[in-house]
């Protein structure tokens, strides 16, 4: 039986195209209107392929432009294209194009109009978008014959300006929102407000690649610049360092790790020179751009759970997606989504213990150098082990399996077929087990203790008024060494030690006892915390993320008083080793 339906239309188009507008997210205006100039200036013959930023002077006022190389438009094609959910020789689809972004994203700070100009054989036609007398729209000016038009011939007017028609080309530019406004500087008004390098910011931090071929240059006067200069790709500057290596799975994904120890010399969240050293960071990539990322603080607080515990602020991972991986964009492509019924955002944690597991063995070693060490951990460890496997606590670990094997990489199933691996598509992300389903059962090992003494370590983990942190992705147990429980430990124990031994050795052996103290109080509560797994009728995924939290580890180090005549035994048996004070010059003890 043939089915037949009426088409919904729009009752309210203005409001809608409105809504769209004013909903995109201010900050994704580079990444729409750059996409699009790739996309263009790939047209352009060989050793002809260039976008360039450049600085207009609009009535004296600077405003940003947007330059490309590459097949232009005709005054139709012009026109069509300013239209929502249009694009011109693109095909749209909700993985490709969807004929609204460069719009959509730079309209909210350009309601004052953004001018399109685009030569197609010889000849020059414009067009002005904008929010007009309240209504998003193009601008009527008058025509040569004086009747109002949306599009204008202005082949010498772009001549005059320095644009030669004579290959094809496309420009945009940004009015703002007022006709003062500096676009150049302050393209959003001060809403939000932009650094000094906000444009190469905006390119760098969202693009992995750039077309083959491709030359992207900033002009003087753009980005503080004295003299026009190219930008490489994030691909182009990783692949220069020294330490870099492109980890390749069977399924087509990549990780991508790169050490620059230049970058431990600059400041936290960036280096001296943006357009070369950049700063480290963790994120997704996908069809060559970055989503998820996560750098500065952020990525220094969460780089433990990739197994990065130091030298976080030199190192880069990057988890590349295959074309085929079943993501999508949402609509205003500032995150993904996967493919499943919940369609749950995409973030780059999700593959944090596939990116610990598959760590190259250089970067191991580079780690492994890094972290301190003490004598008492090997004990503290093997009262862990002692204590878990009294307590039966079974092995599990966050994203178990962290592959892409379950997953349909290839090709996407047909109906009634199940992919590779038997399981449905999108039932449970990357890695873990299938909801119902436990893993064998395997005795839990003692997590790797890292100890923490620089005041910038802890800062960077979130630690400075807290013990330690657990980090389940990793198994490491972070804990902070300058804790104010181990000052006061330390401090009650010095009151207790005969006057005649050397201060300087008694310090340390109270301060080393307080140490282990505290680590062991806190590596107790960690293992009971663990014993709770696999229980989740009594103990949920929230209470464990209590169990877990530097909060509650921080609760067991305040306990200072349980066990302290074992305290006080460690702290004798170190002091029998120590040497009595030097006399003084009158032969008396100091």
């Amino acid at each position: 039986m043939k089915t037949t339906a009426t088409r919904l239309r729009v009752q309210d188009e203005d409001f809608l195209v409105a809504a769209m507008i004013e909903r995109c997210p201010k900050t994704m205006m580079i990444r729409e209107l750059l996409k699009n100039a790739l996309e263009a200036a790939a047209t352009a013959p060989e050793g002809a392929r260039r976008v360039a930023f450049s600085a207009l002077a609009v009535e004296g006022v600077p405003k940003l432009a947007l330059w490309n190389s590459g097949q232009g438009l005709t005054g139709p094609e012009l026109y069509r294209m300013c239209d929502i959910a249009a694009s011109i020789r693109k095909e749209n689809a909700l993985d490709r194009n969807f004929g609204m972004g460069a719009k959509v994203a730079s309209l909210p700070s350009n309601q004052a109009g953004m001018r399109y100009r685009s030569a197609h054989e010889g000849s020059v036609q414009e067009v002005v978008i904008g929010k007009f007398g309240g209504v998003y729209g193009r601008l009527l000016r008058p025509g040569p014959d004086g009747a109002p038009s949306e599009v204008l011939r202005v082949t010498e007017a772009a001549r005059a300006e320095g644009r030669d028609p004579a290959a094809d080309w496309t420009e945009v530019v940004l009015f703002g929102n007022r006709p003062d406004q500096n676009t150049v500087a302050d393209p959003y008004g001060g809403n939000p407000r932009s650094s000094r390098q906000w444009l190469v910011e905006a390119v760098r931090s969202r693009f992995f690649r750039f077309p083959e071929d491709v030359e992207i240059v900033f002009r003087q006067g753009v980005a503080n610049l004295k003299q026009d200069r190219r930008l490489f790709s994030l691909a182009a500057r990783l692949a220069r360092l020294q330490h870099y290596e492109a980890v390749r799975l069977p399924d087509g994904a990549t990780i991508h790790y790169a050490y620059n120890p230049t970058l431990l010399a600059a400041p936290a969240g960036g280096g001296a020179d943006p357009w070369e050293a950049g700063e480290s960071m963790g994120a997704l990539v996908y069809q060559d751009e970055i989503y998820s990322i996560l750098r500065g603080p952020a990525w220094l607080r969460e780089a433990p759970s990739f197994g990065i515990p130091f030298l976080a602020r030199a190192i880069t991972v990057l988890v590349e997606l295959p074309g085929d991986y079943p993501v999508l964009p949402e609509a205003y492509r500032e995150f993904l989504r996967y493919r499943s019924e919940r369609q749950e955002q995409v973030r780059v944690h999700d593959y944090a213990a596939l990116v610990a597991r598959l760590q190259p063995l250089w970067l191991t070693r580079l780690l492994a150098e890094a972290v301190p060490r003490a004598d008492y951990v090997d004990d503290i460890m093997a009262e862990m082990r002692e204590l878990l496997e009294r307590l039966g606590v079974a092995m599990r670990r966050p994203n178990q399996a962290p592959d892409f094997r379950p997953r349909p990489l290839a090709r996407p199933a047909t109906p009634g077929e199940n992919p590779p691996g038997g399981k449905p598509p999108g039932e449970y992300p990357p890695g873990g087990n299938p909801p119902g389903e436990l893993p064998p059962f395997n005795l839990e090992t003692p997590p790797a203790i890292i100890l923490l003494r620089d005041p910038p370590d802890i800062a960077e983990r979130g630690l400075a008024h807290r013990a330690a942190a657990y980090y389940p992705e990793t198994h490491q147990l972070h804990v902070n060494l300058q804790y104010a429980a181990v000052a006061e430990v330390a401090r009650s124990l010095l009151a207790t030690a005969p006057q005649e031994l050397d201060i300087e050795g008694v310090q340390a052996a109270a301060r080393l006892t307080a140490e282990r103290a505290m680590v062991s109080r806190v590596a107790r509560a960690l293992t009971h915390s663990l014993s709770k797994r696999g229980r989740p009728r009594e103990w949920g995924e929230g209470h464990l993320r209590h169990a877990f939290s530097p909060e509650a580890l921080t609760l067991a180090a305040d306990d200072t008083r349980t066990g302290w005549h074992e305290i006080e035994a460690d702290f004798a048996a170190a002091l029998k080793a120590l040497a009595p004070a030097p006399p003084r010059a009158d032969g008396a003890p100091l």
